[in-house]
C-alpha cells in the first residue's frame, strides 16, 4: 500500500505537470505518458505530451517538426529517410614481409585508411549503388561528463583509450585500429574492456541519426522525465509508504485502522440535557492546605488587602 492521496512527503505527479505547462488530465493520457520513456522520433511527434514541454522550452513544436524532417526525411519507410551511406571502402592496415640484402626478410606494420561515409536520402544511396547502414548508428552517453558518442570511432574521437573502448562495443572497420596488433594496443584494451560500464551507458535510440534532432530529443525528453521522476530520489520505505507488514499486522494497515476512509463532519454536542450541562455558576470551596517552610510569609490570596 502506497501513502494515501494527500498524505506522506511525496509529490503529486499530475500536479508538478501540470504547474509545468501539461494539461490538466496529462496523467490520466497513459498512452502519451508510456511514450516520455520509450519511443523513438517517429512516435513522438504527435505526443502531445512533447509538444507541451517543447513549448516550455521555448521550441515552436510544429516548426521544429517539419524542420526535423526535413533534415531526417518525412517518414520511416520511405526513400526521404536519411541514411549513412558508404562512399569510399576502407583499406585494411596490417603487417608486410620485407626482403633485405643478401635475402634477410623483416616484418612492417602499415595503417590503412578508415572507410568514408557521407549522410544522404536512401533514394540517393540506392541510385548510386551505395551500401548504407540500415539502422541508426547506436549512441552512449559518458555518466560523468555527458557526453553523447554515435556509432564507430572518427576524427573527433581521436583518443586511444576511447577508440578502444569503442571497438570493443561496435568491433571495427576495415582500416581502425584493430586491424594492428601492438603489444600497447593489446594491453591498453585488455585495461579498458572491463571499465566501458563504469563509464558510458547506452543513449536513447531516437530512430534518427541527425545529432541535432536527437541532441533536441534528448532535451525535451529530459523535461518530462524529470516530472515523472519527482519522488525517485526517496527512499522506497519513504516513498511507498508504511504497510501492514512492517507492524505485525495482516493486510492493509489504512483499512486496519479504519483511515481508508473520508472521516465523518463534526457532529454538534446536545446541550440539552441536565446531566450534560456544564454548572459554571457553582463555585466549590477547596479545603486544601499545605505547609509553609519556617521563615516564609504565606501569600494571602483570599481577602483584598
Amino acid at each position: 500500500m502506497s501513502w494515501m492521496e494527500g498524505t506522506g512527503p511525496i509529490q503529486d505527479v499530475s500536479a508538478v505537470g501540470i504547474s509545468r505547462g501539461l494539461s490538466e488530465d496529462w496523467y490520466s493520457d497513459t498512452g502519451s505518458r508510456k511514450e516520455i520513456k520509450k519511443g523513438n522520433f517517429w512516435d513522438i511527434i504527435d505526443n502531445p505530451l512533447y509538444e507541451a514541454a517543447a513549448g516550455a522550452l521555448g521550441y515552436n513544436w510544429d516548426e521544429w517538426v517539419k524542420e526535423s524532417k526535413g533534415l531526417v526525411g518525412t517518414d520511416p519507410n520511405d526513400g526521404t529517410i536519411r541514411v549513412r551511406a558508404r562512399v569510399k571502402a576502407g583499406i585494411p592496415g596490417g603487417t608486410r614481409t620485407t626482403r633485405g640484402p643478401g635475402g634477410s626478410t623483416g616484418t612492417r606494420d602499415y595503417v590503412g585508411t578508415p572507410p568514408e561515409y557521407e549522410w544522404m536520402t536512401r533514394d540517393e544511396a540506392d541510385a548510386r549503388g551505395l551500401d548504407y547502414q540500415k539502422s541508426v548508428p547506436r549512441r552512449w552517453r559518458n555518466k560523468e561528463t555527458g557526453e553523447v558518442i554515435v556509432g564507430a570511432p572518427n576524427k573527433n574521437n581521436s583518443d586511444k583509450k576511447t577508440r578502444l573502448m569503442y571497438e570493443k562495443e561496435f568491433g571495427s572497420e576495415p582500416g581502425t585500429s584493430s586491424t594492428r596488433t601492438g603489444m600497447a594496443s593489446l594491453f591498453l584494451f585488455s585495461r579498458v574492456k572491463d571499465d566501458w560500464g563504469d563509464i558510458w551507458e547506452e543513449a536513447r535510440d531516437w530512430g534518427v541519426g541527425d545529432a541535432g534532432v536527437t541532441e533536441d530529443l534528448d532535451e525535451i525528453s529530459s523535461y518530462l522525465t524529470d516530472i515523472v521522476n519527482i519522488n525517485d530520489h526517496l527512499h522506497p520505505i519513504i516513498r511507498e509508504g508504511p504497510k501492514g507488514e512492517h507492524y505485525g499486522i495482516e493486510g492493509d494497515i489504512w483499512e486496519h485502522y479504519g483511515l481508508d476512509k473520508e472521516p465523518e463532519p463534526p457532529k454538534e454536542l446536545d446541550w440539552d440535557s441536565y446531566d450534560k450541562k456544564m454548572n459554571l455558576a457553582t463555585t466549590v470551596k477547596s479545603h486544601v492546605t499545605y505547609s509553609t517552610p519556617e521563615g516564609i510569609t504565606p501569600v494571602d490570596l483570599h481577602s483584598d488587602g
